[in-house]
């Protein structure tokens, strides 16, 4: 979210515009990979992927997960197959390094991670009293207040059940929404914090008149993942959820991105302190459980 609470350096260093331009440099083929661990995580075959979108092709879905392939993941795509497999689109980022940024997790566990976006919030927390009867005492002491605080920081209003992708996501009216809202929160963004055209467009990779088209809310334009984790991290802000805010037709997206990280968080927090025969039988459970539900939802 960009708040007074973020810390936004209005004169990004050449340094960190270099950082950038090196850590992003192979994005596209990352996601690729990404998106094609993610889907067989999930069992999901492109028949099935491709059955839960419309205006977008089979073989342009394959070339997409294709790390040969040579051209740009749009950020829109990437944000819609995040919907279509309930994934954070932060998933798609780490999932080569998953096992770097969640430590203690195995690949069994961490294919897990990729499987439970829709399981239904009831299953989801009975799995969790389960896994927390498996703890030592002190350890469930520390997981039942780490699980409240991270519940609490959740809208009440928000009801997980309800942000599930529509049967079928129409990919071009998602798009149109997706660079709406951004046109105009990234405008609001630049306005609120006197950031020069030309910083904010050499920050996220674009050139002066490609970022001025990002800001025209009346053109959709495919731009490329990068400038969504281009902005976080070259603006130093603490989530770009905020980026999606203004979506109107599918608000639901918008609700999901503010609360569907927690159940990663609650997972890992949950199975890090079981000893390795129960961590094992525990992931196990959840790994079934989630595919029945993919499954039966596809």
């Amino acid at each position: 979210m960009y708040n007074s609470a973020d810390q936004v350096t209005v004169t990004v260093s050449e340094e960190r515009i270099q950082m950038l331009d090196s850590l992003l440099e192979t994005i596209d083929t990352d996601m690729a990979v990404s998106m094609s661990f993610v889907r067989r995580a999930q069992g999901m075959s492109f028949r099935e992927l491709e059955q839960k979108v419309s205006g977008l092709n089979g073989s342009t879905l394959k070339r997409y997960m294709q790390q040969s392939y040579p051209s740009v993941r749009p950020i829109h795509m990437v944000a819609a197959m995040s919907w279509v497999m309930m994934v954070p689109m932060t998933s798609f980022y780490y999932a080569v390094k998953m096992r770097e940024y969640y430590r203690g997790m195995d690949d069994k566990a961490i294919e897990a991670l990729y499987c439970i976006g829709r399981l239904p919030t009831e299953q989801f927390e009975l799995y969790l009293d389960m896994v927390k009867n498996l703890m030592e005492p002190d350890a469930r002491l520390k997981f039942q207040a780490y699980r409240e605080e991270l519940n609490s920081q959740v809208d009440p209003a928000i009801c997980y059940d309800e942000l599930l992708p529509p049967p079928v996501l129409d990919i071009n009216a998602f798009a149109i929404d997706y660079y709406r809202s951004v046109a105009i929160t990234v405008k609001r963004f630049r306005q609120e914090h006197n950031i020069p055209i030309e910083l904010i467009a050499r920050v996220l990779g674009l050139s002066d008149y490609q970022y001025i088209q990002l800001e025209d809310v009346s053109k959709t334009r495919d731009f490329s993942v990068a400038i969504g984790f281009r902005v976080k991290l070259g603006f130093e802000l603490s989530s770009h959820v905020n980026f999606t805010s203004e979506m109107k037709l599918f608000p639901q997206f918008h609700q999901l991105r503010q609360v569907q990280h927690i159940r990663d968080l609650l997972i890992v927090e949950a199975l890090r302190p079981l000893n390795p025969e129960c961590k094992k039988r525990a992931v196990e459970i959840l790994t079934t459980l989630s595919k029945i539900y993919i499954k039966n939802v596809i």
